[in-house]
């Protein structure tokens, strides 16, 4: 009886057990792609992806409104979201034209909204300062194919139809009832459903959650922070190259001005803000910033510490000109086929036209200043004569007599300094020679109120 008893009291046991926790659903990271795809995009979408691997995430939808911008960058991004194994999904708002289809056909799946447009990916050259610039035929022939056969793999690898896409970068690819010959290929809502690119129009991202099967997904959206906007707003082609260009003027016209003031501060504040966005952005990283100041400090070592410019000098100007480049690219600098890795050649361009734009300013700001023509002339130089009749006498005939006396440099003489000449000091200088502190001096012209010496 005890027996039956206890089997009696466990019954209830195994008949009834407590409902199991609901699991909730893994959640949806949507990143904005809005705006210029420049540098500082590439770090958003590499944030994103990684918050949502490390979160499990379902799927990952990248939000699109944009025109276009940086090659590089948007083979950048493209490599993110191939590399990634979670789903992902293109929602076109309004555009998405030039990068923007490239990163669309990167992702598995497109949905586009009411109105919205893709396509005109053809790749054009464009002036930071200028905009679109002329390609040669040759050039642009070449850089299209591999700007087609770029979409062409990506698009096969996600399913998407090749012809479509490349008829977007190719104005050669003829698509009959959908594009001809000689014309680029964009697509509405409708049209690219119909050319089996997008998978259907949805009117927002809840009607895309409800289209792709996860319509009780929590949705995270990637804020971008302060930070990443600024490094946005900086790491812009335009704002490179005035920042780049400041940077320089402002080195330059203080190392050409007595002491340290105004232009040396907004010269290195410039090149500061620079480092900072392409910092942020991901591209430079410390080892830039400290071959930066390398440079800085061998350039700054040759002009006041040697009696030349030399080996140290030319070394600190290329360390120099390798941060910047280095600063806005990734992965090594050079490559055996192009000499310059593709990854730089933006670079260089930004570069090139800070560069250019620099030795603009400096000849435009001789002329406007050091020529006697100029009105700028006489607040810089020095106009002013003392004349004999306003009773101003030189002092040759006070020292006319040093000629070949001998003293001892006080100074050094680079060529200019002071030298103890018949025990008392003179102001001299060499025969473009440098002589060093102490040593033995020979006086051998004067030239008016000029004392020329040589070590005797």
């Amino acid at each position: 009886m005890k027996i039956i008893a206890l089997i009696l009291l466990l019954i209830p046991g195994f008949i009834y057990s407590p409902p199991a926790e609901a699991i909730p659903p893994a959640p949806v990271y949507v990143i904005p792609v809005e705006g210029e795809i420049a540098k500082g995009l590439v770090w958003v979408v590499r944030r994103g992806i990684r918050e949502a691997e490390a979160a499990g995430a379902e799927a990952v939808v990248i939000w699109m409104n944009t025109n276009g911008g940086a090659a590089d960058a948007t083979e950048e991004i493209m490599e993110l979201l191939a590399r990634t194994d979670l789903p992902t999904y293109t929602f076109v708002d309004i555009r998405a034209f030039s990068a923007g289809a490239y990163i669309a056909v990167a992702t598995d799946h497109i949905y586009m909204a009411p109105g919205s447009m893709i396509g005109a990916a053809t790749p054009i050259a464009v002036s930071p300062l200028a905009g679109p610039a002329q390609m040669d035929e040759s050039h642009a022939e070449k850089i299209t194919s591999a700007f087609r056969a770029m979409i062409a793999s990506t698009a096969e690898e996600k399913g998407h139809p090749v012809e479509v896409v490349e008829a977007m970068v190719d104005r050669d690819v003829e698509i009959p009832d959908l594009i001809e010959k000689g014309k680029l290929l964009t697509l509405t809502n409708t049209t690219a459903v119909e050319a089996g690119l997008s998978r259907g129009t949805v009117s927002d991202l809840d009607q895309l959650f409800q289209e792709a099967g996860f319509p009780d997904a929590p949705r995270e959206v990637i804020r971008v922070t302060p930070a990443e906007s600024l490094a946005r707003f900086i790491t812009g082609s335009t704002i490179t190259v005035l920042l780049l260009l400041g940077g320089l003027a402002g080195i330059y016209f203080e190392i050409r001005s007595p002491g340290f003031g105004l232009p040396g501060i907004l010269g290195l504040s410039l090149l500061a803000v620079f480092f900072f966005g392409h910092n942020v952005a991901g591209l430079a990283g410390r080892e830039v910033l400290i071959l930066f100041v390398v440079g800085l400090v061998l350039l700054l070592i040759e002009l006041f510490f040697t009696p030349d410019f030399g080996l140290m000098g030319a070394g600190g100007i290329v360390c120099i000109l390798l941060s910047f480049i280095l600063a806005m690219g990734r992965g090594p600098l050079f490559d055996p086929q192009t000499i310059v890795h593709p990854n730089y050649f933006r670079a260089v361009t930004l570069f090139g036209i800070a560069l250019g734009g620099f030795l603009i300013l400096i000849l435009s700001t001789y002329r406007m200043v050091f020529t006697s023509s100029s009105p700028l002339y006489g607040r810089f130089v020095l106009t002013a004569a003392e004349k004999r009749e306003q009773g101003f006498e030189s002092s040759e005939a006070g020292i006319s007599d040093l000629v070949g006396s001998r003293g001892e440099a006080l100074t050094k003489l680079r060529p200019a300094g002071k030298a103890r000449l018949e025990g008392r000091p003179v102001d001299v200088v060499s025969l473009g020679e440098y002589i060093d502190r102490g040593e033995e001096v020979r006086v051998v012209a004067v030239d008016g109120n000029r004392v020329v010496v040589r070590k005797a």
